[in-house]
């Protein structure tokens, strides 16, 4: 269960609703939008809306708690997180971790997230589930119970969520940030809790936060996809409609949604802020932001667009001012913003250069925003930025999950989900006088918050556990919280089911095939699928970095990167420039033994679209002053990555120890980076980009011919020479244990992987160890989930996996805990591993792990996207066009004998290699109790 990301936008933009207190039932209907809902609200309180999406195979349930970060006491930061873990574990009639095993088990997903504004739950489940992720969420809104043990292990798993941002490179940027942004508000504190502050919570005060915030009363509900209305809506009715609400006005016995809130405002910025922090990375970062206006102000839309037009993509004004030009400052620049309740932060980010001045970048940064007060923006810049967001109001509607996300939080922000169907209307009104308009009253000096963060020996956090009586005092009195109460009293209604109402036998998954056709030698597929109004297409050549010479790794990465830099005849500027304009997205991607060329548009724009790919294509610029730039900047991003990121040098670590100095086990370094030459580019470029063997697959709003004359205008005249010749000779898999220990002296817990090397994709054993990895690591039910998360409290995330490729495979365990639990977690998780070896999985378990499988057909079949990156990963590796048709059957074959097997094969604890990144001096002495310990510098494991 992952924290909704700070960046994302909309999702916490939540504002209390108000709608009709008097139950009623409301159709809206736009042919535009191509959905239709039905919205109401139950007595109780609850808001309802629900979406029929025939086409769908899968129903997804988000409940939306219009409770954040935001509505925490100042010495309590943390309790709307700690919900966010503890409510998957258990309520009246759902046992600790049994709502995501009941989930998984029909293929499903679900999770949650904990905002500064609201806390959501969601479930996708196949369509004829609906009714189970109903009663699960019921189930728990009206009776979770907080409890000593609950708390204590979830606090624990939380403390490792908090660690690993810690962790990563700028990891604590966000909390510094927002603490210099705000003063009076609680949004000068994140989501993510103070983990001293809930080591002195009770469990009573957490129990009081659940007893006011998770009432109907003060949440929605939100049903997309496959659906009957009426069914769900009498389904509804029976589980949540008994719920009580509580602190609500009652207007003839209806409960008006909403609670009353008194949460301290922050007070107009007047003079600038300035901190500088030191954090153990290796590049200076400068974060310029100013406050946001609230969502139901009128220049919301417009302070958004100016964001777009600051630093979305790269063409905008940042990456042009201070990554893309003659004299780069930055390897990166781009806009940063939070729109939130009672208002944000908007503004951007630069990491700055090796050698270059942050007081530089600074500068420049504040050039742009005073550039924006000034002057008006072109409206050909303007059109550009209109253009993105043209593109993803196509796309918003694709998915259930989708749906949900946007009916739901629009509902919270303004209370009417009219607003839906004037997004383009009010995105189409913006001028360039609302944009200098919204920059004058918002992007001036005196409400600049600055944050440069440097180098060096991490800056001290100040304590959690400062006096905050007073304040907290004041907090509870303006909400009425009770300092402390017993779980609320539940009378069920006499036919509540008790026992969790599970559908019919669940449906097979078939996935599109597409139509085949070998245009210039190429293997081509048009899927046709017009229910949105956009095209994607994906060009595989067969050869990537695997073919990388020895002493100059990433020579692909740099090639795609190079051609990405544009056709001959325009500079990179001009070429982002164009694509950005008509909202076209083109990438290049390196997949070891492919390299892809992907794009996505309107479908308006797919003959330029398609004209623009092939110019970069056949034609690419190969600069020597864009060569020198790209080199520099990637030179220092890797660098910093291996200065910083445990995670980076423990994957590392281990991909050397499985393949030694094979293909497989050459990585790219600082040094081989600066010994390629543009030569070595433009040679390697003939060998990487041409036609033999490859794939182009075209999918969306196309008609099968139109989809094959694009696919001959693209490939006409592409090369047809051979593939560079790459031998796949790898070293004997270790015999004997090994333990590396990689020294990083200002890790803030350790990262640990455990791999051992497996079969590849060409094995049929594959199907047993696709079940086995499900067993082991499926949610926080799983094996490892229950054993080593739940009931140890060691690691916020632990996973046990096989991963097959086409000319390998390993299976890889990843864990990351407390430094004085190291040794332990590796021996939790030999354990549950020989668990699995010594005994054969159960009957009962079995099943439930292929039904799981099974359903999980369906999730990735909700798209044409997705079915067709599904056919795509079946041509290239050489499947059957219904291998994943057949796939569930093919599991389903599988035996507990099996599983069995393909662990004691290859899971063996005499030759597994055990990589652990952490201080040397914390974790040495417990490891060597596993056995002998290599240390290693971190300048071993990531040349610099």
């Amino acid at each position: 269960m992952h924290g909704r990301p700070l960046r994302a936008v909309v999702a916490s933009l939540l504002l209390a609703a108000a709608t009709s207190l008097l139950p009623q039932t409301a159709r809206a209907a736009d042919e535009k939008l191509g959905i239709t809902w039905t919205q109401y609200n139950l007595p109780n309180g609850l808001q309802v809306i629900l979406v029929p999406m025939p086409t769908s195979p899968v129903t997804h349930v988000r409940v939306l708690y219009h409770v954040g970060s935001k509505d925490e006491r100042p010495d309590r930061q943390g309790f709307a997180h700690m919900f966010e873990h503890m409510m998957f574990r258990g309520s009246a009639h759902v046992a600790p971790q049994e709502h995501m095993k009941l989930i998984n088990g029909v293929g499903g997903y679900s999770n949650a997230s904990t905002a500064f504004d609201v806390t959501q739950y969601v479930d996708t489940v196949p369509a004829n589930f609906t009714q189970l992720a109903l009663w699960l969420e019921a189930d728990r809104m009206s009776s979770f119970k907080v409890s000593a043990p609950i708390f204590q292990t979830e606090r624990l798993v939380v403390n490792g969520e908090w660690r690993n941002g810690r962790n990563r490179p700028y990891g604590t940027m966000w909390e510094d940030l927002f603490a210099e942004a705000y003063k009076d508000s609680p949004y000068k504190w994140t989501p993510i809790g103070n983990m001293d502050q809930l080591a002195q919570a009770k469990v009573g005060e957490l129990q009081a936060f659940f007893n006011h915030y998770y009432v109907p009363n003060n949440a929605i509900l939100v049903v997309a996809g496959n659906i009957n209305v009426e069914e769900t809506k009498a389904q509804i009715e029976k589980y949540f409609a008994w719920i009580p609400s509580r602190g609500g006005v009652e207007k003839n016995g209806v409960t008006e949604p909403g609670l009353a809130k008194n949460i301290p405002q922050e007070p107009p910025q007047t003079q600038p802020r300035s901190v500088t922090v030191t954090m153990k990375v290796a590049l200076p970062r400068v974060v310029l932001v100013y406050h946001m206006p609230k969502p139901t102000d009128p220049d919301f839309d417009a302070a958004n667009m100016m964001m777009e037009i600051l630093g979305d993509g790269r063409s905008s004004r940042l990456s042009r001012a201070l990554v893309t030009n003659d004299n780069p400052l930055c390897v990166d620049a781009e806009e940063l913003s939070e729109g939130l309740e009672d208002g944000g932060i908007m503004g951007g980010f630069a990491t700055v250069l090796q050698g270059k001045d942050p007081q530089d970048v600074e500068k420049v940064m504040r050039e742009q925003m005073k550039l924006l007060r000034d002057t008006a923006v072109s409206p050909d810049e303007l059109e550009k930025a209109k253009q993105e967001e043209r593109l993803a109001l196509a796309t918003r509607f694709e998915t259930a999950e989708k749906v949900t996300d946007e009916l739901g939080n629009t509902q919270l922000i303004y209370g009417n989900l009219d607003r839906v169907k004037t997004a383009r209307a009010r995105i189409e009104a913006i001028t360039p006088a609302d944009i200098q308009r919204v920059a004058k009253r918002f992007l001036n000096d005196d409400q600049s918050n600055l944050l440069t963060i440097v180098p060096g020996n991490p800056t001290p956090q100040q304590s959690a556990t400062e006096p905050l009586a007073a304040a907290s005092q004041a907090a509870t009195q303006a909400v009425g919280e009770p300092p402390t109460a017993e779980a609320k009293p539940v009378d069920f209604p006499r036919d509540y089911p008790t026992t969790p109402p599970m559908g019919d036998t669940l449906p097979s998954a078939t996935f599109a095939k597409g139509v085949e056709s070998t245009i210039d030698g190429v293997h081509v597929i048009v899927m046709e699928d017009h229910r949105q109004p956009t095209i994607e297409w994906t060009l595989t050549t067969r050869m990537g970095s695997f073919a990388d010479p020895q002493g100059k790794e990433g020579l692909a990465d740099m090639t795609d990167e190079m051609v990405r830099r544009g056709p001959k005849g325009k500079t990179f500027d001009q070429f982002n420039t164009e694509l950005d304009n008509r909202g076209i997205t083109l990438e290049i991607s390196d997949g070891g033994d492919n390299t892809q060329i992907s794009g996505f548009c309107l479908t308006e724009e797919f003959p330029t679209a398609i004209a623009q790919t092939r110019s970069m294509l056949l034609n690419p610029a190969f600069d020597p002053g864009e060569f020198t730039r790209v080199k520099n900047q990637d030179v220092d991003s890797l660098r910093n990555a291996l200065l910083t990121d445990p995670t980076t040098l423990a994957a590392r670590a281990l991909t050397k120890a499985l393949y030694g100095d094979s293909v497989l086990g050459r990585l790219q370094t600082p040094k081989s980076l600066e010994a390629l030459s543009l030569d070595d580019i433009k040679n390697f470029y003939k060998q990487l980009y041409t036609g033999r063997d490859a794939v182009l697959m075209i999918a969306g709003d196309i008609s099968v011919p139109d989809g094959q004359k694009a696919a001959a205008q693209l490939l006409e005249g592409f090369s047809q020479n051979s593939l560079p010749p790459v031998a796949y000779e790898l070293p004997a898999p270790a015999t004997t244990p090994q333990i590396i220990l990689v020294d990083d002296p200002d890790a803030k817990q350790s990262v640990i992987r455990l791999g051992e090397r497996a079969y590849d994709l060409h094995n049929d054993i594959k199907f047993a160890g696709s079940l086995a990895s499900e067993i082991l690591s499926s949610g926080i039910e799983s094996r490892l989930g229950t054993y080593v998360r739940a009931q140890k409290g060691y690691s916020y995330d632990v996973q046990g996996r096989f991963s097959p490729s086409r000319e390998a495979g390993a299976f890889i365990g990843s864990a990351a805990p407390r430094f004085e639990t190291t040794a332990d977690t590796v021996t939790a998780m030999l354990h549950v591993f020989e668990g699995m070896q010594s005994q054969q999985v159960p009957d009962k378990e079995l099943a439930a792990a292929k039904f799981e499988m099974a359903g999980s057909m369906l999730m990735g079949k909700q798209t044409v996207s997705d079915q067709a990156a599904q056919r795509l990963t079946g041509i290239l590796n050489g499947y059957p066009a219904d291998y994943y048709d057949k796939y569930a059957a093919r599991v389903g074959e599988v035996t507990a004998q099996q599983i069995q097997n393909v662990m004691q094969t290859y899971v063996n604890p005499d030759h597994l290699i055990t990589v652990v990144v952490a201080p040397a001096a914390k974790v040495k002495d417990q490891l060597q109790k596993l056995g002998p310990v290599t240390i290693l510098p971190m300048s071993q494991v990531g040349p610099q």
